[in-house]
């Protein structure tokens, strides 16, 4: 059976491109697709811009992916802006996942339950983490250690979840959660 598509948000590409996992997504996904408005907001920094272009010459399942419903995207982001908010990244991941039957990979709360609302299968970066760890693709320690470093680079996860599998597998948990 053929590993699942993914399209995924700029906050998990952000934080698995930081622990260098982009390319093990490949051990989970067949196809990793990445919105035209997260790639936009990926490219605003340099290092960023250059380090996913990189990744797209070096790897053929993480793709530019552009095709969506325009007028489902918008409506959805109508509904967001009466909240304040802009998550076209988020939007544009769950409609294109809805689109072509892919899981999305999304750590926002509204992502996700947008995800949820459109019956998509969706998960997050500390999803992706716990399973390279189920897989035996990190050990525990490394799990421990990649948990840290997102810690302190200040990048949003289930704190409390994290610790509670750390301890689950043997691990200290992290300080300031």
């Amino acid at each position: 059976m053929r590993a699942p598509r993914c399209t995924i948000d700029s906050s998990c590409v952000i934080a698995l491109d930081h622990l260098n996992l982009l390319p093990q997504l490949s051990l989970l996904f067949s196809r990793v697709m990445i919105p035209k408005a997260v790639r936009q907001d990926l490219f605003k920094r340099r290092a960023t811009k250059d380090r996913l272009q990189g990744l797209f010459d070096s790897y053929a399942f993480i793709e530019r992916w552009a095709e969506y419903d325009p007028g489902t995207v918008a409506f959805l982001l109508a509904e967001r802006a009466r909240q304040g908010m802009k998550d076209r990244g988020e939007v544009e991941a769950v409609v294109q996942a809805s689109q072509v039957g892919a899981t999305v990979i999304v750590d926002d709360r509204w992502g996700r339950e947008l995800a949820a609302r459109a019956d998509l299968d969706h998960h997050g970066t500390f999803w992706v983490l716990e399973r390279f760890y189920e897989l035996k693709f990190i050990s525990a320690s490394v799990l421990r250690r990649q948990f840290r470093d997102l810690q302190q680079r200040g990048i949003r996860l289930p704190w409390t979840e994290a610790n509670l599998l750390l301890i689950r597998i043997g691990e200290e948990p992290l300080a300031n959660t």
